[in-house]
């Protein structure tokens, strides 16, 4: 049994060094577990500048509502949120090659089989431009307005809300049962 003395040494050493051991096990877990990157850090994602963020179109829309809607006589103050459905979606120029291909088979007892292959194959339009590459957008669908809250100082009156819901309808092309009118403060 001389060639089983190293497995006793090792036992030995582990019935001493236990703890040592089970606190370095801990330790890796502990590594393992914990992010790589301790650092928090608040910036935005880098988007690369090709698309606007959502949040700039629903702040800018919020905005814009709030100067044109106090400035209806009799409205005052005004705040506004709004939520949107979906997000921005943005078409991009595609070159589309199609190819068919009809195989009409007759088998021996007057039986006839078509068979159609179509083969679609399509590729980004990039442009080039002073050493940076951008794809061609054909269009940009604005996100569509799901609900919108005004607090209006003025929403007591009667005649001052619906002309707030009315203008609101008009510019947003939303029913009026997503529009919610409240008087402020």
């Amino acid at each position: 049994m001389p060639e089983f003395k190293w497995l006793t040494a090792i036992g030995q050493r582990w019935a001493r060094n236990k703890y040592a051991l089970i606190g370095l096990g801990l330790a890796g877990i502990l590594l393992l577990v914990l992010p790589g990157n301790c650092s928090q850090d608040t910036r935005p994602p880098d988007t690369g500048g090709l698309l606007p963020r959502e949040s700039s179109f629903q702040l800018r829309l919020q905005e814009e509502l709030e100067d044109i809607l106090g400035r209806i006589h009799g409205v005052g103050k005004v705040s506004v949120l709004l939520t949107l459905e979906d997000e921005q979606e943005v078409v991009y120029a595609i070159n589309q090659e199609e190819r068919r291909r009809t195989t009409l088979e007759q088998d021996g007892q007057s039986g006839t089989r078509e068979t159609i292959e179509i083969d679609r194959r399509g590729q980004l339009v990039i442009v080039r431009s002073g050493g940076s590459e951008q794809p061609v957008v054909i269009k940009v669908i604005k996100p569509r307005v799901r609900g919108i809250l005004i607090v209006a100082a003025g929403a007591d009156n009667l005649r001052v809300r619906e002309n707030i819901i009315n203008a609101v309808q008009a510019v947003l092309d939303i029913p009026s049962y997503r529009i919610s009118v409240q008087k402020g403060k």
